[in-house]
This record gives C-alpha cells, structure tokens and sequence, in this order.
C-alpha cells in the first residue's frame, strides 16, 4: 500500500530526463536525484534503502543526498518500484576552495581555486585512469574488486600504493585508505569473469556443513555453495550452477538486484535443502531398477510423476526436511496425474515404500510433503473413486 500511495504522489511529476545527469539512467530516475550522478539502481523486489547503502558502500545521508525524495513521504527512507536511485557520484569532487585576498590602496583582488576532480588520490595511481571510486567505510580490495569485475592484479597496478609499497602483492590491502578515489578501469581494460568453483559439505550424522565465510544475508537452509571469486558475478555463477538468477539473488539477497552487493572471497547459496528426495524403482523392496530421481523443494509443493507401469516402490532418501509420516502418495489412472483418483497414502523419509497394487492400478503418483490432516479425505471435502477391478496396466 506505502509504495501504490508514493506511485499515486510521484504520478503528476514524474519525468523522465534524458540530459540532467552526468550519466542518465536507463530508466526514469526518482525526482530531484543529483546532475552529478554517474550510476544506478533499479528498485526491485528484494532491495531496501539499507541493502542500497550496504551494496553500494554509502552512508544512509549520502544516499537521501543523492535522492533526497526518498524521505519526502514522511517516512525514515521509502521508494518506489521500478524507479533509478542515484548510487555513486563519480565526478563529485571533495573541493577545498582557498581564498587569497590582495589589497594594493583601494584595490581588492580575490581568487579561488578547487582541487581537481577524484581527488585526493594515493601516488602512482595510474595517469590514464578513466573511472574512479572513492573508498568508503568498510571497502576492502576484494569487495572493489568484486564489485566492479576487475581482476586483483589489475587493481594494484592501477594503484600501486595499496600494496604497502610492494609491486608483487597486494599485501592484504593495507595501503587501502578511506576517503581516497582509485582507479577501477583504465582504456582498454576488460573485466573478469572466473568459473566458480562449486563446493558441497555434508556431515551426515550432523547435517549441513556450512563453509566459512558467507555472503551477508545468505539464506539459512542451504546444503551447496560456491565460492565467489574475486571478478564473478552473479549471472555466471547462477549459470554455472544450473540455476536461475531469480533464484541466486533470491538465497543471497544482499547480493542485490544489480549485483553490486557479491562479496568476493566468500561463499554464496547455490542450492537449498529440499524437503523429500526419492528414486522411483521397478522391484518390491526398492531393489529393481531406478526408473527416475525426484527432488522436492523446501516449501513441500508437490509434482506429478508418471510411472509408465514401471514403479513398484519407492526408495525415499532420509535427507530433507519433510517431517516423519508427512510424504504424501496419490495414485492417478492415467498418465500426469489424469483420470481417476485412487485416494492416498502416507511414507517417511528414510523409508522404502512399496506402492498400492504393485505398481499395477495405476500410471502417475502426485507426491508432495503434507501433512495428513490437511488432506481432503480427512477433511471430508472429496470422495476417492472406486478401485478397479483388473489391472490398469
């Protein structure tokens, strides 16, 4: 409702500007965000003004500076889906202005001069930098790194001074000082993008073995991960998994929507704890053929499984999170879950289930982890229909 009210507030002076910034944004910018603003965000569903600041290595005074509307709806700090956020002012200089005043009998001459823009910067700093950040509280080298998809080596030879003094290390960033702009590109440069490397620790008398350190926010109920390289980035990372970015951003939300927020040299979530896992088998006692692997996920929703006459038990893993008694098994007539409802029945994790008439009354099973007051038989809200008489299959 807050954000439908700020869209209804902005509705009548919403514009978008196509030359006002220093950089324009891809979209339609929050009004009054500064003309010196070189970069963006998209509000989305998971970002907060607090994961902005965080993400982005700002002060909350800095961001409502750059947006000062984000506090104009009375609230500490709103916005407004779909809208950009201003969230670095690269060529905002830090200006020391002197003032030099000469007076020769009558006369009074006055000049002023600025420091040049990015400044103060540390020595050596690459001449033909064309892009610049400024350090803020908290920065680190990886986190620059990650950041802006730049490579460890290249970053200290664009600055060297970060090392310490040394040219072939960068000497746990010690050289790194707040308050100063360095260089994050120079012409020519590419950035870089490494394969991840996917790491999956299991403890099985204990559970989940969880790597140390994590990216911020991660998600609790996580069984694999990878570790993030300095240059990742989210997409490639999701997509080396076998994941959706949706779902990456999702479990690592302090990443945020652009990316900005990955932590380099930590761990991300590339996989959750599913509630039930099970091996479909032709053979009583779970001893025949696997005939298909069925994963379920942390929520319990269920899907349709086709047995083409071919599944007589099921083998269901004990790892998962579906309480005991609580996997439940619908058997279908037809294929895809179609045709008549034989009713259901219940297993447990860790269990070998032999299934109602062999495998031979029917051609699908809806599984899905509920438990068995919800379901309508209990409830007296369907009828199963009537057993056959012969086989289905």
């Amino acid at each position: 409702m807050v954000r439908i009210q700020q869209s209804l507030y902005w509705a009548s002076t919403l514009v978008r500007l196509t030359s006002a910034f220093l950089v324009n944004p891809p979209g339609a910018a929050i009004p009054g965000a500064t003309s010196r603003c070189s970069k963006w965000v998209q509000d989305a569903y998971l970002l907060s003004c607090d994961k902005i600041t965080n993400a982005f290595g700002m002060t909350k005074d800095q961001f409502k500076e750059w947006n000062p509307s984000v506090g104009d709806t009375g609230a500490d700090c709103q916005m407004i889906q779909g809208l950009y956020y201003c969230v670095e002012v690269d060529f905002h200089p830090l200006t020391l202005t002197s003032t030099s005043t000469t007076t020769t009998g009558t006369s009074t001459s006055t000049s002023t001069t600025e420091e040049p823009q990015h400044s103060p910067t540390q020595a050596g700093m690459a001449p033909d930098c064309d892009d610049f950040y400024l350090v803020s509280h908290g920065d680190t080298c990886a986190a620059v790194e990650s950041k802006y998809h730049i490579s460890a080596a290249d970053f200290l030879r664009w600055n060297p001074a970060i090392g310490a003094g040394k040219s072939s290390c960068r000497c746990n960033c010690t050289g790194l000082w707040l308050g100063y702009y360095v260089c994050i590109h120079v012409p020519g440069a590419a950035t870089t993008i490494q394969s991840p490397a996917i790491t999956t620790t299991t403890t099985p008398s204990e559970g989940i073995t969880t790597p140390q350190p994590t990216q911020p926010g991660m998600v609790n109920n996580c069984d694999r991960f990878v570790f993030i390289k300095p240059g990742d980035n989210c997409g490639a990372v999701a997509s080396a998994a076998g994941i959706s970015l949706t779902d990456f951003i999702l479990w690592n939300p302090n990443a945020g929507s652009t990316c900005s927020g990955l932590w380099a040299n930590s761990y991300a979530c590339v996989h959750l704890i599913p509630s039930l896992t099970l091996a479909t088998r032709y053979g009583d006692g779970c001893a025949g053929a696997v005939q298909s692997t069925e994963e379920f996920p942390p929520s319990g929703a269920g899907h349709c499984v086709n047995t083409d006459c071919k599944v007589t038990s099921l083998d269901i893993s004990a790892k998962g999170t579906c309480p005991d008694g609580e996997v439940r098994i619908s058997y279908w007539e037809q294929a895809n879950c179609q045709g008549k409802w034989f009713g259901y029945g219940y297993a447990s994790r860790g269990q070998c289930r032999t299934l109602w008439s062999g495998g031979w009354g029917f051609k699908s099973l809806y599984i899905a982890c509920e438990p068995k007051d919800r379901d309508c038989v209990s409830q007296e809200t369907c009828t199963i229909d009537p057993l056959p008489n012969s086989h289905i299959c």
